[in-house]
């Protein structure tokens, strides 16, 4: 059971394409199914940007990402709260989560680059 949960932690991709596989042959549609997949893997996403992070840099950033994530939701909800006076929380938080999902998984592909170009770096010199 735990190398499977480490499995997971170590390639989100998995989780991703799995969850959309099952919600959209459960949905039916597309865009919902994505979606979903989205929201079940930027959880995960924290976790394998923390590991990768160490792994390839011997630093834990798992309190920085909470706190950076900390500011970017409450960066929205000001931005929300002074474009539209009344705010709707469960459109926000798709927003916030949605944005996460997005900035994490790129954080996560230059990590994941940059590990990779020090191991080669390393075994070619």
């Amino acid at each position: 059971m735990s190398k499977m949960i480490t499995l997971l932690i170590l390639f989100p991709v998995i989780v991703f394409f799995v969850s959309f596989i099952i919600s959209k042959y459960l949905l039916q549609k597309r865009k919902k199914s994505f979606g979903l997949a989205a929201d079940l893997t930027t959880f995960l996403l924290f976790f394998s940007v923390s590991n990768a992070f160490y792994v390839v840099f011997s630093k834990n950033i798992f309190l920085l990402l909470i706190g950076i994530s900390l500011i970017i939701a409450s960066t929205l909800t000001y931005i929300e709260w002074k474009k539209e006076k009344e705010i709707e929380i469960k459109p926000l938080l798709r927003k916030i989560w949605r944005l996460l999902f997005l900035l994490l998984c790129v954080i996560y592909a230059l990590i994941w680059l940059i590990g990779v170009i020090r191991y080669v770096l390393y075994y070619i010199s």
